[in-house]
């Protein structure tokens, strides 16, 4: 007998996915104010930290909106207004990409855990090949990016939901620079095509905790690799 090791989620991802929940689901409306950090930490039993974290993540995004001298306020939701944000917020430098990766990891193993329940045999058979395309392609790290955009779309494609679909698929391609850093390290690569593979065999298994726990590990991995990649360039940089 065997048992899957847990996943312990941070304290402020627990936060903002209590708080998504709470918008999905209508409990906190549109325009509505959110009660003060002070206030928010005490109700959810956490502190101030993880509550400003979550908010954070969530105001990038566009969910939330921080007004200075006002408070913090769910956005309208429109989705124009949700991704508006996003374009000249990532001018990707290290502190952008952080809270890019923090998002990513809110969204996409939620987008994950969907997948494994509404995916169906003809897209799972579509990421047996992509993985497949990729196995070839470890040796080209242009077209084994092009593989991984197409692998991690049809995923965001299958979670159904056109709402999360908008979110995560820009929150993916907002990635690009951190994939043409990362994309350049062949250990990368092979770890991104194991990470693959664990993604797709919890989808096969209908499993939606285990295809976020896939997903979650995948990004640990891809953030820990462009921090490795940062920290070795600016070395060089300061070497030179």
């Amino acid at each position: 007998m065997s048992f899957d090791p847990i996943v312990q989620k941070s304290i402020s991802e627990q936060v903002a996915q209590r708080l998504l929940t709470m918008i999905r689901s209508g409990l906190l409306k549109p325009d509505q104010q959110l009660p003060p950090e002070r206030e928010l930490a005490a109700m959810l039993g956490v502190g101030r930290p993880a509550v400003r974290e979550a908010i954070r993540g969530l105001a990038l995004l566009g969910l939330l909106r921080i007004r200075q001298g006002e408070g913090t306020f769910v956005s309208s939701l429109e989705t124009r207004e949700l991704l508006e944000p996003l374009e000249m917020i990532i001018d990707l430098n290290a502190g952008t990409l952080e809270a890019l990766f923090d998002a990513r990891m809110i969204i996409e193993t939620g987008v994950a855990a969907l997948a494994a329940t509404n995916m169906g045999d003809t897209e799972l058979a579509m990421l047996v090949r992509n993985i497949e395309d990729e196995e070839r392609l470890l040796s080209d790290p242009v077209a084994f990016a092009a593989a991984d955009v197409e692998f991690h779309e049809a995923i965001i494609e299958a979670c159904d939901n056109p709402f999360l679909q908008s979110i995560a698929g820009s929150l993916y391609m907002l990635g690009k620079k951190s994939r043409t850093i990362t994309s350049r390290i062949p250990a990368t690569l092979e770890r991104s095509l194991q990470d693959h593979r664990d993604i797709l065999d919890a989808l096969k298994a209908r499993d939606p905790q285990k295809a976020s726990d896939a997903m979650r590990a995948h990004l640990i991995h891809v953030r820990d690799a462009y921090r490795g990649a940062a920290k070795d360039k600016n070395e060089s940089v300061h070497g030179d």
